[in-house]
């Protein structure tokens, strides 16, 4: 019986201590409030990031990499090493540089063609201008 009662008084001491040692990393962990425009920054960011990986994912993209002698794997690299700021400001200038994107400076391009074409006495177009003959 004397070595039950010791055993049983041991397992109690050895439980008893891993469950204060249990608490104590337990309070350790701190927690704060995660405002809504970090989360939601956070995960622009990362969104970013991945339409720009996805980019260079493309078949065209990748053959137009290589053909300019850059490695897709190190390009790769390179764009996980960039910060948001640039991510972000790469997204931008692709958007703003798409084909097409310009609708109010091609109207007014050909406005100025058909105008001097109708002052030149090529086309009739329109009923204000007069050939210069």
């Amino acid at each position: 019986m004397g070595i039950l009662n010791i055993s049983k008084k041991g397992m109690a001491i050895a439980l008893s201590a891993q469950l204060v040692l249990a608490t104590q990393a337990v309070t350790l962990a701190q927690a704060e409030m995660l405002g809504t425009d970090a989360a939601i920054s956070k995960y622009t960011a990362l969104s970013n990031r991945a339409v720009l990986m996805d980019e260079l994912q493309r078949g065209d993209v990748r053959d137009q990499i290589v053909a300019m002698g850059v490695d897709p794997v190190e390009a790769e690299a390179r764009l996980a090493a960039l910060s948001d700021a640039e991510v972000a400001t790469i997204l931008t200038q692709m958007e703003n540089d798409s084909a097409g994107a310009d609708i109010l400076g091609i109207l007014f391009t050909v406005f100025v063609v058909l105008l001097v074409t109708d002052l030149l006495c090529f086309t009739r177009f329109f009923n204000f201008t007069r050939c210069v003959r």
